[in-house]
């Protein structure tokens, strides 16, 4: 194994081993459940409540996944928690093979431990939710679109198949990923484009087919996933609310990514800012277009359409973590080799300091916060345990009421 592959491996072994400690011990939300659901009772898709197993559009390959956890003996909350973990672990592994394609071993290391020590992304590695799998999902198309650009018909093929894979994780990547692949097939035309629609195609048939079947079939399938995009369109979105969606949109996302950059945010603004003063472009720009697919389309959804979790910038951060490592790159370039305090400075800013900050803080996505969710979600069910008989109660629920 070659050494850059080693620190890969390495870096996975030590975020799995990270997330330990602080698991969430109880699902984290209501969806949570949905996906227990599946994994306990079968999967359905739906949107009428009482048969959600879960909402659409249904996301088979992360309940099936989990359904591994499951099955080894592990409860439905264990299950999805550690698909959670390792999604997230990986996620490092890869960004770190992708930022190593334009930066040393080092700065990618940096780079890479950086987004595994950011609050909002180990926060999400910890609870049953599938955003750490966007991530990964993300990372995953993004490099799969490098490599093929420019190369033949076969590398076309691989790029669609992983996008169409990808998506039977989070279909939401089918939008959010669908203009860098284009960028992708465009330089060989319309016989590369067509190789490239047939790997999506056939590779989204692994997942499709069975998410139909066990709904019921296509018309209650497609029925389902068409009303609950009419809701989240008529309800959120910039289109059908106007300004007050627009804020609210914005502002969410604006939080999300504020707490998923954390300190890495100087690095890309000051990049971005020191290379407008210099008359020249950005540090990342010999990948600017690639960059700006991959991070630009999320964002430009999630303010005019639905940002429903903040957990959703993950399928942009990981892009803004390579403008990042190439500002970083550039920074350590410019200082004089004998300055040996700069690497454990950026050591300390960029990964020590956010890692420290989730352990010891009480922030919206800290370890406190997930060991708070668990206490008292535990103590509203023993108490309606205690309290109430399940053939005579009815419960109401909605979000974390």
């Amino acid at each position: 194994m070659s050494r850059t592959l080693l620190l890969a491996v390495a870096l996975f072994a030590v975020v799995l081993l990270s997330r330990a400690p602080f698991a969430a011990q109880t699902l984290w939300a209501h969806d949570s459940a949905l996906y227990a659901n599946a994994i306990e009772r079968g999967f359905h898709v739906d949107d009428a409540l009482v048969d959600q197993r879960p909402h659409p559009p249904g996301y088979i390959l992360y309940v099936a996944s989990a359904g591994i956890g499951r099955a080894a003996g592990l409860d439905s909350n264990s299950a999805l928690v550690l698909v959670s973990m390792v999604a997230g672990a990986l996620s490092a592994a890869v960004l770190f093979l992708l930022v190593r394609r334009w930066t040393s071993d080092l700065v990618a290391l940096v780079a890479a431990a950086a987004f595994a020590a950011d609050p909002l992304v180990w926060h999400y590695s910890e609870i049953a939710y599938p955003y750490t799998v966007l991530g990964l999902g993300s990372i995953a198309v993004a490099s799969a679109c490098l490599w093929a650009r420019g190369g033949g018909l076969g590398r076309s093929l691989v790029a669609g198949a992983a996008l169409g894979i990808a998506s039977g994780f989070r279909q939401d990547l089918l939008v959010l990923m669908l203009p860098l692949l284009i960028w992708t097939l465009r330089p060989r035309g319309i016989r590369r484009a067509m190789f490239g629609a047939m790997g999506v195609a056939a590779s989204m048939l692994v997942w499709l087919v069975p998410t139909v079947a066990l709904s019921g079939g296509p018309f209650e399938y497609f029925d389902a996933l068409r009303n609950q995009a009419g809701y989240v369109g008529s309800t959120y979105s910039v289109e059908a609310q106007g300004l007050p969606a627009l804020a609210s949109n914005v502002g969410s996302t604006i939080w999300g990514l504020g707490w998923g950059m954390f300190g890495t945010v100087l690095l890309v603004v000051g990049s971005i800012v020191a290379s407008a003063r210099r008359g020249r472009r950005p540090a990342a720009a010999d990948g600017a277009v690639f960059l700006a697919l991959w991070t630009l389309p999320p964002i430009a959804v999630y303010v005019t359409l639905h940002i429903g979790d903040w957990g959703y910038v993950l399928s942009t951060l990981p892009g803004l973590y390579v403008v990042a490592a190439r500002a970083l790159d550039a920074l350590l370039a410019s200082r004089p080799a004998s300055d040996r305090a700069t690497v454990p400075a950026v050591w300390g800013a960029l990964v020590a300091f956010p890692a420290l900050f989730f352990v010891l803080s009480t922030a919206p996505f800290s370890a406190a916060a997930i060991t708070t969710h668990d206490a008292e979600l535990s103590t509203r069910v023993r108490f309606v345990r205690d309290n109430y008989a399940p053939r005579s109660t009815l419960i109401l629920t909605r979000e974390d009421f």
